[in-house]
């Protein structure tokens, strides 16, 4: 079978398994080329010198004198390594990058690692100026220290009862614990008044070492020996390498001068590049099809996928759903668009398989499909978050409203404490230490307050519903370690207060009663399907609540929540008045919850229910760039 037939043979097999559609290519003119090419090859070898501080001890190696002079004899011999003058570290050379050329021919940059000498030199210590001692610091180099029961003096004062006289006597003695010298002996140098050098471990010199490290960098330069070739033959073969090549022969090591400068040692070679060229017709236009190489690789396929790829492509963010899944499921449009995304290469496009022009196309219909769904996704958020604002706004406002009428005394007290406000100065109090936590040192503070924020960037890390970038990850783990011990200690001294005053059920019942009955008329409207029947919930709700009302004021004598020589609803608005006043004092914690409950749980309930419609596309790559892996 020919080469020709075995391609035809090949695209018409693969073609639709590659881009999902049957490709009618029709290959004709089948051109064949064994092209003779010669190249010589090398390395250009690179070469450092590197420095190691020693301290007082003399690692092996040639010793130079001083560190100065080890330094150049070091660098006189990186220059005859990169001259190639130097036989021993040819050798060395050699037998690092001969395997490369005779068994493998991987032919590429090698690191040629540290030489196995190093040059060493020694410089005065600069401690203890050579003498490999200094002066004690504990006695100040006269080996002695002063007597720590005495002070020095030798003496010590005493006093004694004298029982004839009956009085205290008080005189001195002489120390019994240094024998009245008035010092001790120095523990740190023994007496001798110097210790050690720790700079350069008695040694008196400071040692460096300079060890020559290296890298070889291959370079190459191609001929050709025929006139018989492709005219992309040059380009193919600079851009694949030796990986195209058919066979070797010919190799030998020739002469650096002239060949490539710079280099140490340069190969020569004589290949074979086995090259086909077909016309290929699609749909009636001619394109040219190149292959060459081993297995006959390809190096151009003309693009000849592209009409049956833009057959399905072209519909792609068109508008329809179905056609945008028939389009991802598409492989060579799914390969595409994940090489744009990840930034990667793929065959597909780096032989010409699909021209340019169509991946562009493609990559430009795909990103007006993801702008379409992004759209989607925050499409009426506004409207739902005012209305969750509203919702959680008095939520919250019913929940403080309950707190004070149930414990009416500890509403009292809401201006004595702290609130958010307030809670600014707290927080500088405790970073700049003023007063310690939980009777902890006030330096403890700052561990508790990394320890919060570490935990906080965790949570939100971990715990955040998609993938958000480090800034805002940051930002909120920055406000929860600020509002969460506001929030954890309000709770916690709140409660305790609260409790201790004690409640009052019988306000708390009749003026709750108010404000929880109003979610009558919420589910009268919202629990009705039908609009004629919200209007006959609506009515029977507020009934129910008007009745509830009742029922509590004829309660009252039984409650005893208005005194009985007073009217029911005047007495009672009196305490909800009261309640109020808590409310204000509590009025910025109120909104800011409302704000943040409807701002966050609107936001992921939004992309959630994006996350749903986005995954009906069965489209990894499409999740990825709508941010919706998690």
């Amino acid at each position: 079978m020919s080469k020709l037939q075995q391609f035809q043979d090949y695209i018409r097999s693969n073609g639709e398994e590659i881009t999902g559609v049957d490709v009618p290519v029709v290959l004709s003119d089948e051109q064949a080329k064994d092209a003779q090419l010669k190249f010589n090859f090398g390395w250009r070898v690179e070469i450092g010198v590197s420095r190691h501080s020693h301290g007082g001890k003399r690692p092996s190696g040639t010793y130079c004198g001083t560190s100065s002079e080890a330094s150049a004899d070091a660098h006189k011999a990186a220059e005859e390594f990169v001259s190639g003058r130097d036989p021993l570290f040819n050798e060395r050379f050699l037998k690092i990058l001969g395997p490369d050329v005779s068994k493998n021919f991987l032919i590429k940059n090698t690191s040629l690692n540290s030489a196995p000498s190093a040059y060493i030199g020694g410089d005065t210590c600069s401690n203890c100026r050579g003498t490999g001692c200094v002066r004690c610091r504990g006695c100040g180099g006269s080996g002695k220290t002063n007597c720590h029961s005495c002070g020095g003096r030798g003496r010590i004062s005493v006093s004694k009862y004298d029982s004839y006289s009956e009085r205290t006597v008080y005189t001195t003695e002489s120390c019994s614990s240094c024998w009245g010298s008035g010092s001790h002996t120095c523990t740190t140098c023994s007496g001798s008044g110097d210790v050690t050098c720790g700079t350069c471990s008695g040694s008196g010199t400071l040692y460096y070492s300079y060890t020559i490290d290296g890298e070889a960098k291959r370079s190459t330069k191609w001929y050709y020996t025929s006139n018989d070739y492709h005219e992309w033959t040059g380009d193919f073969v600079k851009r694949t390498g030796l990986n195209i090549v058919h066979c070797f022969n010919d190799i030998n090591e020739i002469d650096v001068e002239g060949d490539l400068d710079g280099c140490t040692f340069v190969y020569g070679f004589t290949a074979v590049l086995p090259t086909l060229q077909f016309t290929a017709s699609i749909d009636k236009v001619d394109t040219k099809m190149c292959f060459a190489g081993k297995q006959n690789r390809t190096h151009d396929a003309g693009g000849v996928y592209d009409p049956a790829v833009w057959k399905v492509a072209q519909n792609l963010g068109a508008g329809s759903k179905s056609d945008d899944v028939k389009a991802l499921a598409t492989p060579a449009i799914k390969d595409i668009i994940e090489a744009k995304e990840t930034k990667s290469s793929i065959a597909l496009l780096e032989e010409n398989w699909v021209s340019t022009d169509i991946k562009d196309a493609v990559g430009a219909n795909y990103d007006s499909l993801v702008s379409q769904l992004k759209k989607q996704s925050v499409k009426g958020i506004i409207p739902k978050m005012m209305a969750s604002l509203a919702k959680y706004g008095y939520l919250f406002f019913t929940l403080a409203i309950l707190i004070a009428l149930f414990f009416p005394d500890f509403a009292s007290e809401a201006p004595g404490r702290m609130g958010i406000m307030q809670y600014p100065e707290w927080v500088i109090a405790v970073l700049s230490a003023d007063f310690a936590l939980f009777g902890i040192h006030p330096l403890a503070n700052y561990a508790m307050a990394i320890g919060l924020f570490f935990a906080s960037y965790q949570l939100v890390k971990r715990c955040y519903w998609k993938n958000i970038g480090k800034a805002k990850i940051y930002a909120l783990a920055l406000g929860i370690t600020l509002l969460l011990p506001h929030v954890c200690l309000s709770l916690y001294y709140n409660t305790l207060s609260a409790m201790y005053l004690g409640p009052d059920f019988a306000e708390g019942l009749a003026g709750g009663a108010i404000f929880v009955g109003l979610y009558l008329l919420v589910l009268g409207i919202s629990w009705p399907k039908k609009w004629y029947l919200k209007i006959v919930g609506l009515i029977a709700a507020a009934a129910l609540y008007l009745g509830i009302q009742f029922v509590f004021a004829m309660l009252n004598g039984a409650l005893g929540t208005v005194p009985a020589d007073e009217n029911y609803f005047r007495g009672l608005a009196q305490i909800v008045g009261s309640a109020l006043m808590y409310i204000q004092y509590n009025f910025i914690e109120i909104g800011l919850l409302a704000v943040l409950f409807s701002y966050f749980l609107t936001r992921r309930r939004f992309w959630l229910n994006a996350k749903t419609a986005v995954a009906d596309y069965n489209s990894p790559v499409l999740l990825k760039s709508m941010n919706m892996e998690r």
